[in-house]
């Protein structure tokens, strides 16, 4: 397999998101964009992951994802219409789980923590909601846990997710994220000062082109 920097598997996050919103704000005939689009979450709480690990200053990484989750906001209910917090704010309290359950070194005593933040991710209507805290949990520890453990685990999230939701399996195709980040060289690569603006940028760019495409 090819071995990935953590810049090669952040490009690749934006990609699959960008082509999962083509599909669901432009082009929504095109199943297969929603379909590869669903490895861009796990991606993103992987990145998160790593970021909360190697981070100087957690207090900065926390104020940059809630500037740019607030300005992302209005722009995220126009385009897709929808009352829901967008994934920055599910990243953000994954952010402050994974800060939380760094002081408890037993799983035991982490679950709770996990539990509760996931609790808020649903009452506040954030969205993927207590599965996208699950999966962030899970991605913080791709370095902790045996590959096979991990592995189980990550299949046994998607499943309950599955029954608990009662939606269609496009999101356990989720699970191939699984694949990707342990392709991981362990290595950076450039830095991607243009992820911040990605989200937003995007977002606006494909609600413009809607816009003119519909009101022609």
């Amino acid at each position: 397999m090819i071995k990935l920097t953590a810049f090669n598997i952040k490009v690749l996050a934006a990609v699959f998101m960008l082509m999962d919103h083509v599909y669901s704000v432009l082009m929504p005939n095109l199943v297969i964009l929603h379909y590869v689009g669903r490895l861009s979450f796990p991606l993103f709480a992987w990145l998160l992951a790593e970021g909360e690990k190697h981070t100087r200053n957690i207090y900065r990484y926390g104020s940059r994802l809630l500037i740019a989750a607030i300005i992302s906001q209005p722009i995220y209910i126009i385009v897709f219409r929808k009352s829901f917090l967008n994934i920055l704010f599910t990243l953000l309290i994954g952010l402050i789980m994974l800060r939380l359950v760094r002081r408890y070194p037993r799983l035991l005593q982490q679950i709770p923590m996990v539990g509760l933040c996931a609790l808020i991710a649903e009452i506040f209507r954030c969205e993927y909601g207590a599965y996208g805290i699950g999966v962030i949990f899970l991605m913080s520890l791709t370095d902790k846990l045996k590959p096979a453990i991990w592995a189980l685990s990550w299949c046994i999230l998607h499943f309950v997710a599955f029954v608990a939701s009662g939606n269609s399996l496009a999101q356990n195709l989720a699970i191939f994220a699984g694949i990707i980040v342990f392709q991981f060289n362990s290595k950076q690569g450039p830095r991607a000062r243009w992820f911040y603006a990605f989200y937003p940028g995007h977002l606006l760019i494909l609600g413009l082109i809607r816009h003119f495409i519909f009101s022609t």
